[in-house]
C-alpha cells in the first residue's frame, strides 16, 4: 500500500473497500473504462519505499489519466439524467422547473379507414365520404383499389376545416386505370389539417367498385 502521505493511497484503499458498490454504480453508466483505468493505475503504483520523485510522477499520471475519464463519465451521467427526465415526462410526472423536455415516440400506423366505396356507373366528379383528420399525424397515405372497367383520376384535396368545400388541390391528379390499384400520398410540404379525395370519371363505367382507404401514421 502507498503511505497515507500519498494523496491517492487513501482513495485507492477506499475504492477496494467499496469495490462491490462502486462497480455496480459505475458499471451501470459506462464505468467499464473507468474500472480498467483504475486497475491499470493500481498495478503501476510505486512501492512504499520508492523515492518521492517516483511517487510524485505517479500522482501526476493518476491525475492526468483520471480527469478525462471522469469528465466523460460526468457527461454520460448528464445524458442519463436527461433521458430520465424525458421518461418521467412521458409518464405524466412533472420534471424540473425550467428544464425543456422532448419525448421521442415510435411512429405507429393506425388501421386503414375506408373513406369511399361505390359502384360508379356514370361520368362526373365524386368526393370521398369524409375528410381525414391529419392534425395530429405525421404522414398519411391513400390506397385506391378499383374494379371499375374504366379509368378514373384521383386528386388529393386539403382544407384547414373539416369540409370539402373550398378545399384546394394537393399536388397533381394521378390516373388509376381500369381494374387498377394505386397509392397516393402528399409530400412533406403539402401538409393540411384535413385531407380528402376528389374522383373524376371521364367515361361512365358499366361494372365494378371503387374503394379508397386512408392510413395515418402517428
Amino acid at each position: 500500500h502507498l503511505p497515507k502521505s500519498f494523496g491517492g493511497g487513501a482513495l485507492m484503499a477506499q475504492e477496494r473497500e467499496r469495490g462491490v458498490g462502486t462497480g455496480i454504480v459505475v458499471g451501470g453508466i459506462g464505468g467499464t473504462v473507468l474500472g480498467v483505468t483504475i486497475a491499470a493505475l493500481m498495478a503501476a503504483r510505486p512501492a512504499a519505499a520508492a523515492p518521492p520523485e517516483e511517487k510524485l510522477d505517479y500522482l501526476i499520471e493518476v491525475l492526468t489519466t483520471l480527469v478525462p475519464v471522469l469528465a466523460e463519465l460526468s457527461e454520460r451521467q448528464a445524458i442519463l439524467t436527461d433521458l430520465l427526465q424525458q421518461w418521467l415526462a412521458a409518464q405524466g410526472v412533472p420534471g424540473i422547473p425550467g428544464v425543456e423536455v422532448s419525448v421521442r415516440t415510435a411512429w405507429v400506423a393506425k388501421e386503414p379507414e375506408e373513406i369511399f366505396s361505390k359502384a360508379i356507373l356514370s361520368a362526373g366528379t365524386f368526393y370521398s365520404d369524409k375528410m381525414v383528420d391529419w392534425t395530429k399525424s405525421k404522414r398519411i397515405l391513400f390506397k385506391v383499389e378499383s374494379s371499375l372497367n374504366q379509368a378514373v383520376n384521383i386528386q388529393l384535396i386539403g382544407n384547414v376545416q373539416n369540409s370539402k368545400e373550398l378545399a384546394t388541390d394537393i399536388g397533381l391528379a394521378l390516373p388509376c386505370t381500369a381494374n387498377g390499384n394505386i397509392s397516393v400520398g402528399p409530400a412533406w410540404d403539402d401538409w393540411h389539417p384535413y385531407v380528402g379525395v376528389r374522383i373524376t370519371v371521364a367515361v361512365a363505367p358499366t361494372a365494378g367498385i371503387l374503394n379508397i382507404s386512408a392510413v395515418v401514421q402517428e
